[in-house]
């Protein structure tokens, strides 16, 4: 029988009792209600234990669904710190990409204008040599011309 049962068994016991004429009190089977508090001692270390070990069970669980809520925590942590540092990265590489470009920019426009230079100083070179060439074959001319003059073509070709 369980505790349950005892003590419903007793609550029956004592409303079944007679009452007494005199004093108020009531006459019960004092056998029966010694063997039922009997059961009820038997049962009642029985059901502490049952009920120890439910709330041990309950204290495990609950202390395992913390254990797991704090490892579900430090992940989302360790995640999200994960993501920020990626995305913290990722803006330091786009920061790093961006001057590295603009640094390009600068070295090539200097190199352009250094080529530039010496490509127009090639260029006056070559236009000063050009020009005194063309003054010498200018100058050849005008001699040959004035060679021409001073000869006449009857007196420089045979006749």
């Amino acid at each position: 029988m369980d505790i349950t049962q005892a003590l419903d068994s007793v609550t029956e016991l004592v409303s079944q009792a007679k009452s007494r004429a005199l004093g108020g009190g009531a006459i019960i089977d004092k056998d029966r209600a010694m063997q039922l508090i009997e059961e009820i001692q038997e049962a009642l270390p029985e059901e502490i234990h049952r009920a120890n070990g439910v709330l041990a069970e309950r204290d495990s669980l609950i202390d395992a669904a913390a254990s797991e809520a704090e490892q579900i925590r430090e992940h989302a942590r360790a995640e999200a710190a994960a993501l920020v540092s990626a995305d913290e990265v990722t803006i330091a590489a786009h920061t790093e990409a961006r001057r590295i470009i603009s640094d390009a920019e600068q070295e090539a426009h200097r190199k352009q204008a250094e080529i530039d230079a010496y490509v127009d100083g090639k260029l006056a070179a070559f236009e000063g040599t050009l020009q005194r060439t063309l003054e010498s074959v200018a100058n050849g001319r005008a001699k040959l011309a004035g060679q021409v003059e001073e000869y006449p073509m009857d007196e420089v070709l045979p006749q």
